[in-house]
């Protein structure tokens, strides 16, 4: 039996070679970074809700601040200006929409079907639906704080899905004469005056309706046989 002790540790303790450290080894993260990007973060998320429910001038920043439980002064240290708060909202939920589209997909939904579910969640948040036409439309004066941001925006989204939208057509789920450089920017376009009509006269412009309708306009026709086969097996079966 081996014999274990104070004595006998040491002597492992010396016997046992010391690895040298190499110089980011042994270093804490520093609480401070780490808790000025939590709260943060918490501002970014509140910002999307306030700004959502009450638009960019109906909302304040007093009203962020109060939801995530500091000064203003406090969110004004992380931010700096509503004008940055809303950028950076901006770019915050345009990180959730990719991030959620692209897990659909992971998950086997079609392109088409991850852009109509992006359609119908913004026809149940009017507030932020609102604040991103009026800012865009703002935005392109050169001097408004956000006109980079939207530009740059606009200028991503109009190729982000040129793959997908290539696959899209190599499936057979659009037509094959659709250019897939082109029609992101014409998505872009209608959902964006959709949008527009939509928040101008909810209750007469159906905007999931009226985008589907865009949507099959660029499906290829269906077969004029299948169709018959189809409707004569309905027949059948009843």
């Amino acid at each position: 039996m081996t014999q274990s002790g104070p004595g006998t540790r040491a002597a492992d303790t010396a016997a046992t070679p010391k690895t040298p450290k190499t110089p980011d080894q042994g270093k804490r993260p520093d609480g401070r970074l780490v808790r000025g990007e939590q709260r943060r973060r918490e501002i970014l998320r509140t910002a999307v809700e306030v700004f959502g429910e009450q638009g960019f001038r109906g909302s304040s920043l007093r009203e962020i601040a109060a939801r995530v439980g500091i000064s203003e002064a406090g969110l004004l240290h992380h931010f700096g200006s509503k004008a940055a708060l809303l950028t950076a909202t901006i770019e915050e939920r345009d990180r959730r929409d990719l991030e959620r589209r692209t897990r659909a997909e992971t998950d086997g939904a079609s392109l088409l079907a991850t852009i109509r579910d992006q359609v119908r969640r913004n026809a149940e948040t009017p507030g932020l639906v609102g604040l991103h036409v009026v800012v865009a439309a703002e935005a392109t004066e050169p001097n408004h704080p956000a006109h980079d941001v939207v530009r740059d925006r606009y200028r991503a989204l109009r190729h982000q899905d040129d793959t997908r939208f290539r696959d899209a057509i190599d499936r057979g789920e659009l037509r094959p004469e659709v250019d897939p450089q082109a029609i992101g920017q014409l998505f872009s376009a209608v959902m964006d005056g959709l949008q527009l009509q939509w928040l101008l006269d909810p209750e007469n412009v159906d905007m999931v309706a009226l985008f589907d309708h865009f949507v099959a306009l660029l499906q290829p026709a269906r077969d004029a046989e299948t169709t018959t086969d189809e409707h004569t097996t309905e027949q059948e079966s009843t």
